[in-house]
């Protein structure tokens, strides 16, 4: 009996311990310290700033001695904030090298970086960093501790390539976005435009094309007549959509004097974010925008048209023409979340005016598809639809794995229907 008392007091032990131990899952994964104080005090508002009385709170945090900021830079050891007393017009004139308050690096987060470009913050001027930390950029700034962030108005986000269970948010806080490719040096990718579009869809984001060195096209022996067919019915379509599309070359601006003024009024009063694929001529289009700062673009035109990457790190810059440009590094791929099929879709302008029998139709597998008999009809581009299953189905980061023949695309569907009839 005392042997059967002992090991109901050993299992009453163990009980206990599991719910001790679940207990502290319940308080790590709450976000909170084992003392029982909250990490997560990140946030202070979300979009739109002022919202629901938070700009009280935030009055006094400015009379506590809190400044205003907006990150314009990051590196590896903390940002540089530029001070933002008036919505939208950061002082790049003021700027300050800011670390993150050590108590949010405690906090639960699935991003790469605690800040991106574009993010708005308070900091408080931090007199005891001033000297500097092994790793950080060499600096007379002064220096500060970036304490809370605002929710953010918009954002462009991968998965991260190094670690896909997290989210690399390349930029926040636009007012719209300038999806820059290049026709050759590196060839056009219309699927990775299609992507950033969807994007911009999704976040609700004005986004517009521009296709750099265009005087490629005249070189017979680089652009065939095929190619050249190719580049005119995209460009055609994505302007049929509602898209703006800008074609010059950057390199030679008096070549499209009216196309490089109608997008300088574009940018114009903007904070606009530029993306794309490496060495397509985002910095060089930046130019053209007269920044504070001149982009660094090779002098060597042969450089310039094999697609060199120059651009390392997103930075903000204020345009001598009004408004400002956050310049990103190009990337190679561009994976995203996985959506839901309506949201999806509904990225894709063109489907939106197609409604089908079925209420939640994917536009994949299902019968009497009403996009899919608008594709058949000529009304909805094969490369669109292509780009739509790619994403869809997780098909690629890249460009996806269908072709852009139409009857590639039907044979595909086909196939996949009647597998799915037998299974």
């Amino acid at each position: 009996m005392s042997r059967k008392w002992k090991d109901f007091k050993n299992f009453e032990q163990m009980e206990r311990r599991v719910e001790s131990l679940s207990s502290f899952e319940k308080m790590r994964k709450g976000k909170r310290s084992v003392r029982g104080r909250t990490v997560d005090d990140w946030l202070i508002d979300g979009p739109g700033f002022p919202k629901d009385g938070a700009d009280e709170r935030v009055q006094a945090m400015l009379e506590d001695g809190h400044l205003l900021g907006r990150v314009i830079e990051v590196h590896k050891r903390g940002a540089f904030v530029a001070e933002e007393a008036t919505f939208k017009h950061p002082d790049t004139g003021l700027i300050w090298f800011c670390s993150i308050a050590k108590r949010h690096f405690q906090r639960a987060h699935r991003e790469r970086n605690f800040v991106v470009v574009g993010d708005r913050v308070l900091f408080l001027p931090d007199e005891q960093s001033q000297g500097e930390a092994e790793g950080e950029p060499e600096s007379d700034l002064p220096r500060g501790a970036i304490q809370h962030a605002f929710g953010r108005t918009s954002r462009i986000a991968r998965k991260d390539p190094l670690n896909p269970d997290w989210e690399h948010v390349m930029l926040a806080n636009v007012d719209q976005l300038a999806i820059v490719a290049s026709v050759l040096h590196p060839t056009i990718r219309w699927g990775l435009i299609d992507r950033f579009l969807v994007q911009a869809e999704l976040e609700r984001l004005p986004a517009f094309v521009v296709v750099n060195k265009v005087d490629l096209l005249e070189d017979p022996q680089l652009a065939s007549p095929e190619f050249l067919t190719e580049c005119r019915e995209r460009i055609a379509n994505y302007r049929a959509i509602g898209y703006y599309v800008f074609e010059l070359s950057a390199l030679h601006p008096e070549r499209e004097g009216e196309v490089v003024e109608a997008l300088r009024q574009r940018f114009k009063g903007h904070i606009t974010g530029l993306c794309g694929h490496s060495g397509v001529g985002k910095s060089s289009v930046v130019n053209l925008m007269e920044p504070e700062f001149e982009q660094i673009v090779d002098d060597d035109p042969e450089i310039f048209y094999k697609g060199r990457h120059t651009t390392t790190y997103n930075s903000m810059l204020r345009l001598g023409i009004g408004g400002y440009a956050i310049d990103t590094p190009g990337i190679r791929s561009f994976a995203i979340e996985k959506f839901d099929p309506l949201a999806l879709a509904d990225a894709f302008p063109e489907f939106r005016k197609h409604r089908c029998r079925y209420r939640e139709c994917r536009h994949d597998l299902e019968q009497d598809c009403a996009v899919r008999r608008a594709l058949d009809g000529g009304e909805i581009h094969p490369g669109r639809y292509r780009s739509y299953i790619g994403l869809l189905r997780g098909v690629s980061a890249r460009e996806g794995e269908l072709g852009d023949d139409l009857a590639e695309l039907k044979a595909d569907l086909e196939a996949r229907r009647q597998g799915a009839e037998e299974t």
